[in-house]
């Protein structure tokens, strides 16, 4: 037995994941289980803070112990980033990008050899395997694709010194096509933006969000001086962003003032719409520059960029390649997951190749713990016999307007909610969106609500495009075939476009049946679903769950058979 474990602990989103004989058996993200929001910030001097409850809990669900560990992969190399490295003429003193806070990160990631060591009870002092960033990232759309032959693009914040990377690959391994190199950053760019509009710099999706309600025309000039589009793929102007500085000036003189306060002014609007036009106008460069450079006829997408569901489906229906796919994890969670895998297949070249079946990697809770756990909180549950009777129930109380909390096996590895730790509700209800927004989530009115939809009845209701395997994970946003977007109103953007995910009866037999049990009751072959937490990482344990569920005006709980409801 081979047992391979990997690593993120660089930067954000800290994660494991643990690869035994080829099969990917589990993946987890620190935040689940310490409750601070990507595992902890990305400070200059915390590489080496390990993600110590994920790697324990990769290990617990593959029921092997710390000595059982072979090899360690790390998604971050020293060496790389030491002969890459310059200083940032527009940085702050200590902080990233100047010589002193450079010294102080490599000091950090040097010491995560013995972290590790500390972590596995154990001296893996020279046997931690580091690995390229966005080598990680590749690996991590590759290798679970079903692919043999696939074109690679990684565009994301920054890696040891890259922005954005190429890569295609075969059965015989990954090749590097190249680089766009900082201060050429699009994901630097949607973290500064972000803050200029008010949230923070972990915030691009409530940009994205806030994209459908501007015009994208207004800002295009203006946006032209900032990013550029080139032979490289695009440079941005570094004394405009000043990505390292707290200072918006520059931008404010292109734009207008920084939103300071609660409110939006038209001109928000508008810069977050160029934002996104610019992006897809972008990531579709790179993919042709891509596709030009490489004979694949495949691609894969990763790096925390292609979590932007709008510009996905705008890349999935341009005529340059066969099949396109994007792992659940796309973000730099998903780099633990690639480093293992690559360290793994590079290292047992003649071992086949497995593919990853199902988003669904992190723990699941047995009936005692679900039962122990309403008991500790004073809650009475009903326990169901069987799936139809339990859903039965959920279907009626969603049919009333009532908001489900839904927890059912092996907690999700990625960024969405896709129907084990979810919150549910009627999309057929004008007034949802604004209840949960404000009851539930309390968070800004503008965020929009996925729909989680039967997969062999979505054509029915939207236009997707070319099919793809990534659908089930959320990752697209596609319009509503215009008939029926009075029929679902709670699920569709102020555009009519919906960021969808199509549920597989074999990827989740338990949600399937549940959308079934209300398409029959409605006719409505999908159910509103959002990530199940309130402003804190999405709830992992069954007390979690419940935590949540007491301190918000959710209506109903399922864990798993069991139902608790709100008197």
């Amino acid at each position: 037995m081979t047992v391979v474990l990997g690593i993120n602990s660089v930067y954000h989103e800290s994660a494991a994941a643990l690869v035994v004989d080829g099969v990917f058996v589990a993946a987890c993200e620190e935040e689940r289980f310490n409750r601070v929001k990507h595992g902890k910030p990305a400070a200059i001097d915390n590489a080496a803070e390990l993600p110590t409850a994920a790697i324990r809990e990769c290990l617990a669900i593959a029921g092997i112990k710390e000595g059982d560990v072979d090899k360690v992969a790390l998604s971050f190399s020293p060496q790389l980033r030491r002969s890459q490295f310059v200083p940032d003429p527009l940085s702050v003193a200590g902080d990233w990008g100047s010589a002193e806070g450079e010294a102080a990160f490599i000091g950090a990631v040097e010491a995560i050899p013995a972290a590790v060591g500390r972590a596995l009870g154990r001296d893996f002092d020279g046997e931690v395997v580091t690995l390229s960033h966005h080598l990680s990232h590749a690996a991590s759309a590759y290798y679970p694709s079903g692919y043999d032959q696939a074109a690679i693009l990684v565009v994301d914040g920054i890696a040891e010194f890259a922005s954005t990377a190429f890569f295609d690959a075969n059965g015989a391994g990954i090749r590097d096509l190249g680089t766009v190199d900082y201060p050429n950053s699009i994901g630097f760019l949607w973290e500064k933006l972000s803050a200029y509009l008010g949230f923070s710099e972990y915030d691009a999706s409530k940009t994205m969000g806030l994209a459908a309600y501007g015009d994208p025309d207004r800002f295009a000039d203006a946006f032209s001086s900032l990013l550029a589009i080139d032979d490289q793929g695009y440079s941005i102007n570094a004394d405009l962003a000043r990505f390292r500085l707290p200072d918006f000036g520059p931008l404010e003189s292109l734009f207008g003032p920084c939103r300071n306060g609660p409110e939006f002014e038209q001109h928000h609007y508008d810069v977050a719409a160029a934002l996104q036009h610019a992006n897809t106008e972008v990531v579709a460069g790179l993919v042709r520059k891509l596709l030009a450079a490489s004979n694949a006829r495949n691609l894969c997408l990763a790096g925390g960029v292609a979590l932007n569901c709008v510009t996905n489906a705008a890349i999935n229906r341009l005529d340059l390649f066969d099949d396109m796919y994007v792992p659940p994890a796309p973000h730099d969670a998903g780099t633990a997951i690639g480093a293992a895998l690559h360290l793994y297949h590079t290292t047992e070249p003649a071992a086949d190749r497995k593919t990853v079946a199902s988003p669904f990697l992190g723990p699941g809770y047995e009936t005692d713990e679900i039962v122990r756990a309403v008991a500790d909180a004073g809650l009475n549950a009903v326990r169901h016999g069987s799936w139809d009777d339990c859903d039965r129930r959920v279907v009626d109380l969603l049919r009333e307007g009532k908001i489900v909390a839904w927890f059912q096996g092996r907690m999700e590895f990625g960024p969405r909610a896709l129907g084990n730790r979810s919150l549910l509700a009627d999309p057929r209800s004008p007034d949802m969106r604004d209840i949960i927004n404000k009851r539930v989530k309390h968070r800004e009115e503008f965020r929009p609500f996925a729909p989680s939809v039967l997969a062999e009845r979505a054509a029915d209701w939207f236009d997707l495009g070319r099919d793809t395997v990534s659908h089930r994970y959320m990752l697209f946003t596609v319009p509503v075939i215009e008939q029926r977007a009075p029929e679902i109103p709670a699920v569709l953007h102020r555009d009519g476009s919906a960021r969808v995910q199509l549920v597989d009866q074999k990827l989740n037999a338990r949600y399937h049946a549940l959308l079934t049990a209300f398409e029959q009751r409605t006719g409505v072959p999908m159910l509103l679903n959002t990530s199940f937490n309130d402003s804190e990482p999405i709830v992992c344990t069954p007390a979690d769950a419940i935590a949540t569920f007491c301190k918000t005006e959710i209506d109903a709980l399922v864990l798993g058979d069991h139902l608790v409801e709100r008197r």
